[in-house]
């Protein structure tokens, strides 16, 4: 795996229970094979403004996402994953969307 990854992972409710969501990797957390991902969600009018990326079916990399729908990159929800818990990629992002997404962290971090 690598950045860019879109990947799935067992999310852990409130509840207890375990759901697969998809997250896209930013990078690698050394030393122990971890994961920074932020997490991708479905519910599209959630996003906010100036922060979240929205992949819809006129953005350039949804096919080549592997998510079944239009869906916003949550940036700023950020978990860091073992990679045991990391299902495996279903797709990718491009380099320039890796970017955007990096830069808008990096802007709300300030």
């Amino acid at each position: 795996m690598k950045p860019g990854d879109v990947v799935r992972w067992a999310f852990v409710q409130g509840d207890g229970q375990r759901k697969m969501r998809p997250a896209i990797i930013l990078g690698a957390v050394p030393p122990f094979n971890d994961w920074l991902v932020c997490a991708v969600s479905s519910q599209v009018q959630r996003a906010v403004k100036d922060l979240d990326v929205v992949i819809d079916t006129r953005h350039p990399d949804f096919h080549r996402t592997g998510l079944r729908m239009e869906s916003v990159v949550r940036v700023a929800q950020l978990t860091t994953l073992p990679d045991k818990m990391v299902q495996g990629a279903i797709g990718e992002v491009s380099p320039s969307t890796l970017r955007e997404i990096k830069d808008r962290l990096r802007k709300w971090l300030g």
